[in-house]
């Protein structure tokens, strides 16, 4: 099974049963029904935050994370949420009115 990392618990979400994640566009990778083992890697030490399957995936730009789905992903504003993923992928984005980014709703397997 495939490895969903996050450096950072925003919100607090790995702790809940469903939660939603913001990544690059990949459709070979995320789509409904696919499987991940999440793993939290903060400062260091890594933990099993359990396995999860995707529910649904969204496409749109990054100007279009609006209020709503930036303070349930992040638990940050819109414009903080839209600054720490254009710094999360700064070296791998050129431009950003051609990149698609995927919301990813996530639900816990048990």
């Amino acid at each position: 099974m495939n490895k969903l990392t996050f450096s950072f618990n925003w919100n607090n979400k790995l702790d809940c049963n469903a939660f939603t994640t913001i990544r690059l566009r990949n459709d070979n990778k995320y789509y409904k029904g696919a499987k991940f083992i999440t793993e939290l890697i903060y400062k260091g030490q890594v933990t099993n935050k359990g396995d999860v399957m995707v529910e649904e995936v969204k496409h749109f730009k990054i100007d279009k994370i609006n209020e709503f789905v930036a303070l349930l992903d992040t638990g940050y504003s819109r414009v903080d949420c839209i600054k720490t993923i254009q710094t999360m992928y700064k070296n791998i984005v050129p431009d950003w009115n051609k990149q698609d980014l995927s919301l990813i709703l996530l639900v816990k397997q048990k």
